[in-house]
């Protein structure tokens, strides 16, 4: 990938006499984000999701190139928007974090891998360095569960729901502070304050909104145990809505999902809400199901929140292939329809898939086990005797593969993790090839998925050979496969000798392994 690098400079111009001066030259808006790491290795690709020009930063959706590589310890990114917003880094090495940028930053961090178990240290530098640093170390609320845990715990033990927001007030007051001083001292910028001030707010509305979601479902399941009888509970909803509703124009920048909780809370009559006059989004709970499980809740929602939420969720669903090309213009053309000024909808028009897959090459009947050769563009299907009597997973690889060993790859197309695998898989086929091992690659989408499966094999160019896995293999593997992705190792037996195998990205771990399980020289 090619980077541009901007040269600031200025024109010197003559005036009368001897003396010149410097013409005033608009700053770059350009944003960059260079990092320093200590014992990676090279050629560890670091995924940049930037903001996108007037919607809010999704987790799994980038419009543009999004990836550098680690070189010399170093790698640099410049954005391709010069957005105000979060960024997030995401990778082997550097999982999640999170840093704020407006036009014109330069964002340095450096970081060192933690040893064993422990996550790697990140430290800031560059912009705003002292407000990135505050959300790296947990300062904003943002410590993950636990913070949410003790959030709770002090709604828990308030009696009234006045004394239940001014202790929420009280957890805000130490962040707000940190960012108060900071601004003070000029080490973040006003914007930053602002943004990060108001990620305070919403990560308190975050947890406590999902608690009292799950509250009001079924107070015996929920681990909210309140003091505070329902009534004074739905007054703290409320006002916590009301208050830091995420609908606000000062929330722009945040990805929690809080409009997803107002939705719910609205469904259930908490907060104030009249009943859709339709019920556009329940309607494509099916296709959302594998990015969104509640989509009936977003008909709840008004206009303008409606069109940012369900615009994320879009998003989502582009980036994990969640349905088929002809729902994904389906969908497409309802929220155009329902929100055309919507700054969502170039972006969604840009990511659509422009046409439906190619037709897989088929010799037969078969159309869930296939191969994809060396240079192939679709999956090749040939008959395949005995397919359909397959229950167990150790039954389909002794059917199918005799007297060789063979490694399994289980994905799903929704699945980011397990196709951020897939840029590994290169060096998995040598050595796999070299080693006379198979290469198994096995989807456990539905059966409706069909297309989008092959499509997405071929597409990331998985040689080897793929099974779509029917509903009792599926059924079958609810048993041993806790979470995708999961891979596993098969003598030449048959016999299951690696139930938990490294991953493509481990490298020469993974190799190892191999060897050691499969008796390979």
């Amino acid at each position: 990938m090619n980077f541009r690098i901007s040269l600031l400079g200025a024109a010197l111009a003559a005036v009368p006499g001897p003396l010149y001066a410097q013409k005033n030259v608009a700053p770059s808006t350009h944003i960059t984000i260079s990092g320093q790491f200590t014992g990676v290795p090279d050629s560890t690709i670091i995924s940049v999701f930037e903001p996108m020009p007037g919607v809010a930063l999704n987790y799994f959706f980038t419009d543009v190139p999004n990836e550098t590589v680690v070189r010399d310890g170093r790698f640099s990114y410049q954005l391709r928007h010069a957005e105000t917003g979060f960024v997030r880094y995401d990778g082997k090495y550097i999982a999640h974090n999170l840093s704020f940028v407006e036009p014109g930053a330069r964002i340095t961090f450096t970081l060192t891998p933690g040893t064993g178990s422990a996550p790697p240290t990140v430290v800031f530098g560059g912009t705003n360095a002292a407000g990135n640093n505050f959300m790296e170390q947990g300062k904003l609320l943002n410590g993950g569960p636990a913070d949410g845990q003790r959030l709770t715990r002090v709604m828990a033990a308030a009696p009234t729901a006045a004394a239940g927001l001014a202790a929420l007030e009280a957890e805000m007051a130490t962040p707000k502070a940190l960012l108060a001083a900071a601004l003070k001292a000029h080490s973040i910028s006003q914007r930053c304050h602002d943004a990060l001030a108001a990620e305070v707010e919403q990560r308190v509305l975050f947890w406590l909104g999902n608690a009292l979601a799950v509250h009001f479902r079924d107070p015996a399941k929920a681990n909210l145990h309140l003091q505070m009888p329902d009534a004074d509970a739905r007054k703290v909803a409320v006002a916590l809505f009301t208050r830091y509703d995420p609908a606000l124009p000062r929330y722009r920048y945040s990805a929690l999902g809080n409009l997803f909780n107002a939705a719910v809370l609205r469904e259930q009559g908490v907060l104030p809400s009249p009943a859709p006059t339709a019920r556009i989004w329940a309607g494509y709970a099916p296709q959302f199901a594998p990015v969104n499980s509640g989509m009936n809740v977003f008909d709840y929602l008004p206009a303008a929140a409606q069109s940012r939420a369900m615009g994320d969720v879009l998003l989502t669903a582009l980036a994990f292939n969640a349905m088929s090309a002809a729902d994904f213009a389906r969908v497409a053309a309802d929220y155009r329809r329902l929100f055309p000024a919507s700054p969502y909808v170039p972006i969604i028009a840009k990511a659509l898939p422009k046409a439906p897959a190619p037709a897989a090459a088929s010799t037969g009947q078969n159309q869930t086990f296939g191969t994809l050769a060396a240079g192939a563009h679709v999956l090749a299907f040939a008959p395949a005797p005995g397919l359909d009597t397959v229950r167990t997973l150790a039954a389909l690889v002794r059917q199918q593969f005799p007297g060789r060993p063979v490694f399994v790859d289980f994905w799903a197309s929704w699945c980011g993790p397990c196709i951020a695998e897939f840029k590994y898989e290169p060096g998995l086929h040598e050595f796999a090839s070299k080693n006379g091992v198979e290469v198994l690659y096995i989807s456990v989408d539905k059966a409706g998925s069909r297309e989008k499966w092959a499509a997405l094999a071929a597409k990331n160019g998985l040689r080897g050979s793929h099974y779509l896995a029917s509903e009792a293999v599926q059924e079958s593997l609810k048993k041993v496969i806790p979470y995708l992705p999961t891979y596993m190792l098969f003598d030449k037996n048959g016999q299951l000798v690696e139930a938990s195998a490294y991953h493509p990205s481990d490298g020469e771990k993974l190799y190892q392994q191999m060897r050691e399980r499969l008796g390979l020289r």
